[in-house]
């Protein structure tokens, strides 16, 4: 048995660490480190985490000035020595085989990656349904390409998205670090990556991750589509930068469909890079073959999409 670095960023939730950090401790797997990153927090957050590592020799406690989630993310990086890493946000919780469960499929399975499914849960803990989060509730391996397609099937969006449901061999963060100045959904810059660098990847059904829904919480912050909209469109632009590079044709025609849409609600005037988005996806669906298995359906759409993807778009928003 290896060990497992947990990185948990803190800041300012000191109603909330208690039950996350005894969640940690209470792991039926035993051999873990536990890294508290204490990100400047203002409130008596810092104390708390210097008290429970007192208790439990496993916690390891990283005070710093602010530098927000991702730098409090790579800073736990930085100084982890387990073979695997997971991520917990310091307000939310797991459940006592959340570790033990992951780490052994991912051990069985030969995977580089394994991802639980999760609760969604107000502060009391009850669940909650929230239809922007979704599950992928099949047992079932398959490598980083298909994740990568399943990346960007938006019916899968943010279980695939994030970090914090899943485990990760650590040579996977060899060169990569989160982007350090994004606030919000800046797991999705390193996601892809990850999935490319990946062999195999596994998903098991098992609820296993608390994710606790805070109104004052930075990821619930009330942003108009437009604001959200400003913030996903570059990281857009740096994945099919990426996509380019890595030459996988379907997941590139895919992303394309899913700027041009962005771009098509975006307030201003976009012509020129939405004639521009429309002109490299023809190029993309000119050459090559695709690396999968294709579908008649998605074969049809690609078809399409090449032909117009202002139609496209507009076909796919009336369902």
């Amino acid at each position: 048995m290896g060990t497992v670095s947990i990185i948990v960023p803190v800041y300012n939730v000191s109603e909330y660490l208690d039950r996350c950090l005894k969640s940690l401790t209470g792991q039926t797997y035993r051999d873990v480190e536990i890294i508290v990153v204490d990100d400047g927090s203002t409130d008596d957050s810092g104390m708390k985490c210097d008290r429970w590592a007192t208790g439990d020799n496993r916690i390891k406690v990283i005070h710093q000035s602010n530098r927000g989630l991702s730098g409090a993310r790579n800073t736990g990086l930085d100084v982890s020595k387990g073979e695997y890493i997971l991520f917990v946000d310091s307000d939310d919780y797991v459940d006592s085989e959340y570790v033990s469960k992951l780490y052994n499929n991912v051990m069985c399975n030969r995977a580089d990656i394994a991802i639980c499914n999760y609760l969604f849960v107000n502060e009391a803990g009850t669940e909650i349904n929230n239809d922007n989060y979704s599950q992928y509730t099949s047992n079932t391996v398959f490598d980083g390409t298909d994740a990568l397609l399943l990346f960007e099937n938006k019916s899968y969006r943010t279980f695939f998205d994030v970090v914090w449901n899943k485990i990760f061999k650590r040579e996977l963060f060899d060169g990569v670090r989160f982007p350090e100045g994004v606030s919000v959904v800046e797991d999705i810059t390193v996601m892809p990556i990850l999935y490319h660098k990946a062999g195999r990847v596994s998903v098991i059904s098992d609820r296993l991750y608390y994710y606790v829904y805070r109104n004052e919480s930075l990821s619930h912050a009330k942003r108009t589509e437009q604001e959200d909209l400003d913030i996903r469109i570059p990281m857009m632009e740096q994945r099919l930068t990426l996509y380019r590079e890595w030459g996988i044709k379907e997941i590139s025609l895919l992303h394309i469909t899913h700027m041009y849409s962005m771009y098509r609600k975006r307030n201003g005037n976009h012509a020129e890079r939405m004639k521009c988005l429309q002109k490299e996806f023809r190029r993309v669906y000119n050459k090559g073959n695709y690396i999968k298995r294709i579908s008649l359906s998605r074969r049809v759409k690609f078809a399409l999409a090449a032909f117009s993807l202002k139609l496209y778009d507009r076909i796919a928003d009336s369902r």
